[in-house]
């Protein structure tokens, strides 16, 4: 092969090996917003930081160091209700960040995607078919994390149905009957729900790794790590 092919192919893997690593790196950022976005809601739901089961709870015990001002234990439902204070402020901006965040990434993962197909296509590379697929699959979970339902407005939930996107709000979460501490007296509501908050985002996290595998086997391909059904080997640009 002459020294021009030689230089030219190894430009090509070494496009290739950055590319991978920013996809790589991307995948692990989205794969810990979601899994986030899921532990926050059953935080909502399990415990009382964010929502009280019972909301006169709180309303006792802020009374009760006024009326022992002298007594030494009210010093303990003092520092607990600090604490459910402060943890409602931290998973607000939480989720508002995995919010952000999520479509940042998604974003980025599919122009990093774009790019790799465009090298692969350039250079007449093998693996261009599951890169390619991985890419439509991309933009179809972008669609999905896009949180519609701020977008339309609908944050209070009061008004006509809206399909909402898998990242929910924090309006959407700590809403009274629809968020995080909804009812299961109705079944068909609570599946709705369950399906809302949690299937929806393990849907979400099924498609990103399919996305990472298909990329990652058309990328070893591509790159004579592994080899496609139907090909020998790579194909070099002349």
């Amino acid at each position: 092969m002459p020294p021009s092919n030689i230089a030219t192919a190894a430009d090509y893997a070494d496009a290739m090996m950055i590319a991978r690593r920013a996809k790589n790196v991307l995948f692990f950022l989205l794969l810990i917003m979601l899994l986030l976005q899921i532990g926050t809601f059953f935080v909502a739901r399990m415990t009382d930081y964010v929502l009280p089961a019972n909301p006169s709870m709180a309303d006792s015990i802020s009374i009760t160091p006024t009326t022992h001002p002298t007594a030494a234990p009210s010093t303990q439902p003092l520092a607990s209700l600090r604490d459910k204070a402060l943890a409602p402020a931290f998973l607000r901006y939480l989720t508002a960040l995995i919010d952000f965040l999520g479509i940042v990434f998604i974003l980025v993962l599919g122009v990093v995607l774009l790019l790799i197909i465009k090298i692969m296509l350039v250079g007449r590379l093998i693996g261009v078919a599951q890169v390619t697929s991985a890419f439509v699959w991309c933009v179809f979970l972008g669609i999905l994390l896009f949180p519609w339902q701020a977008f339309l407005q609908n944050t209070d939930f009061t008004g006509d149905f809206k399909l909402p996107g898998v990242l929910y709000t924090w309006p959407e979460l700590v809403h009274p009957t629809l968020g995080a501490k909804f009812s299961t007296a109705d079944l068909y509501q609570s599946i709705l729900r369950w399906a809302r908050f949690v299937g929806w985002p393990v849907v979400a996290l099924i498609l990103l790794l399919m996305i990472q595998a298909k990329s990652s086997r058309g990328l070893r391909a591509a790159l004579g790590e592994s080899e496609l059904e139907g090909h020998d080997d790579m194909t070099i640009p002349q």
